[in-house]
């Protein structure tokens, strides 16, 4: 927009704001000045689509926790997770302080690595119902989604994105206190080398339900969430889809006993992981409900695959036909 003599791309910040081509009037007379701001052309490196998923997911996932934005949208998160956090610090305290005062049969917790999904799977619900929404619903209500699309990223990488924050921060909610019953339960031993090796045989089933419940909830969660940019009606549909489905089953199931009305267990997603748990520690389940049915455990894994292949596919095809 500059003449031969006026300012030039890069100049004085100062020089910018002069006017260049002078005044321009329109027919009724009101004048304006055309300015030159020096908007220059990016020369610098392009990290490419790679970066841009990397950094989307690591955005979601300090905002699934409220990093970096106000006292209030972390209330929610850091709570639940305190509250996930809470009864394997209490638990680990109580069997050291057993342990070491106690000259008879070392105590155990009631907390353990079989029975800790029980005692957190509504707080893993409600995490997923109050922050899922919050990752999807803010970029739909302000009309950015545009924005994210007009450069590297694609509509299936921000789904991927989206959905590996929540993935990332429900684990974190998840194993952070697995491990701390771990440490409690190998560093209160006497012998500290033996219940470290009796100890490892807990890791991969706590992975398993811990990536299984990340899975099926968070997985179900963005899958509700995306067809909303209203917040408080995706966490309401949430905890619907959490809440309703084991009442049914359980009134199916206490009306028709038996037969193939025990299959309406695989509808609950609180069912679904309760029997994956319980198959894979070998324990009773904790579910009344599951109790009643009597499934074989390998059919609650196939469940978990299915729901979470199926809620993640949804998610994906909304996002490739969503109105950016």
């Amino acid at each position: 927009m500059s003449g031969a003599d006026g300012p030039r791309f890069g100049s004085d910040p100062a020089d910018r704001l002069s006017p260049v081509a002078g005044s321009v009037s329109s027919a009724g007379g009101v004048a304006g000045n055309i300015y030159d701001l020096g908007y220059q052309r990016y020369d610098g490196p392009r990290l490419g689509r790679r970066h841009a998923i990397w950094a989307l997911f690591a955005y979601s996932l300090r905002g699934t926790f409220g990093i970096g934005r106000s006292g209030r949208a972390k209330l929610v998160p850091i709570s639940l997770a305190l509250l996930a956090l809470l009864p394997a610090l209490v638990a680990v305290g109580v069997t050291a302080l057993l342990n070491r005062t106690s000259s008879s049969v070392p105590v155990s917790s009631p907390i353990s690595y079989a029975t800790f999904y029980g005692y957190i799977s509504i707080i893993l619900m409600l995490f997923c119902a109050a922050q899922a929404p919050e990752l999807l619903g803010r970029d739909q209500r302000y009309h950015v989604l545009s924005l994210y699309f007009s450069r590297a990223l694609v509509r299936t990488d921000y789904a991927i994105a989206k959905l590996g924050a929540l993935l990332a921060a429900i684990l974190l909610v998840f194993l952070v206190p697995q491990l701390v019953i771990f440490l409690g339960h190998v560093l209160s031993a006497s012998d500290v080398p033996t219940a470290f090796a009796d100890n490892l045989w807990s890791i991969p089933p706590v992975l398993v339900i811990a990536f299984a419940a990340a899975f099926v909830l968070g997985g179900i969660s963005l899958a509700v969430a995306a067809f909303t940019p209203r917040r408080a009606y995706a966490t309401a549909a949430i905890i619907a889809l959490f809440i309703v489905p084991p009442i049914i089953a359980a009134i199916v199931v206490d009306v028709a006993p038996g037969g193939a009305s025990r299959w309406i267990v695989l509808l609950v997603p609180g069912s679904i992981l309760d029997g994956l748990n319980s198959y894979l520690f070998n324990v009773a389940p904790n579910s009344r409900l599951l109790q009643q049915v009597d499934l074989p455990g390998q059919v609650f894994a196939v469940a978990a695959m299915v729901v979470s292949i199926v809620s993640v596919g949804i998610l994906v095809r909304r996002y490739r036909r969503i109105a950016a």
